[in-house]
């Protein structure tokens, strides 16, 4: 009797807090024993095994025959988010290589500033210019950005 009472009160109050929150579907489903079981997923992630509750109307209506996915054999939810998984994995390893070759590049613009900026400084001791000071002070800088 508790275990009913606890399982209406339940429901009561899923279905309470779903119109509050502006929720739209509540899936139920008979368990092994008979009772009605209610929850905001699918049972076992399986629409098949579901029905659609319309809170307002109190109506449990059957889902939709799932559609056929892009790859043959996969019924269920847990199946389809095992390929999604898959897929972001081969992307994140693309996306990983394009960075290696990116810091490559990187790397390299890097030690060519730093050539340049080290034959700046260089050249700049030998200026014989007004601002030939200035022009040691922004190499300088150059050098230890580039260099470091």
């Amino acid at each position: 009797m508790r275990h009913k009472i606890l399982k209406m009160s339940l429901a009561v109050v899923l279905m309470g807090s779903t119109i509050m929150a502006g929720a739209v579907e509540v899936y139920t489903w008979r368990d092994k024993k008979g009772v009605n079981e209610y929850s905001d997923a699918p049972v076992q992630l399986t629409p098949a095994k579901t029905q659609r509750f319309n809170v307002r109307t109190q109506v449990a209506t059957p889902l939709a025959a799932p559609q056929p996915s892009a790859q043959a054999g996969s019924d269920t939810l847990t199946e389809q988010q095992a390929q999604l998984n898959r897929k972001i994995e081969e992307q994140n390893k693309k996306t990983d290589e394009q960075n290696k070759k990116i810091e490559a590049q990187n790397k390299k613009n890097r030690e060519s500033a730093c050539k340049t900026a080290q034959m700046n400084r260089k050249m700049a001791d030998s200026l014989r210019t007004n601002n030939r000071d200035a022009l040691i002070q922004r190499y300088d800088e150059d050098v230890r950005l580039n260099c470091n």
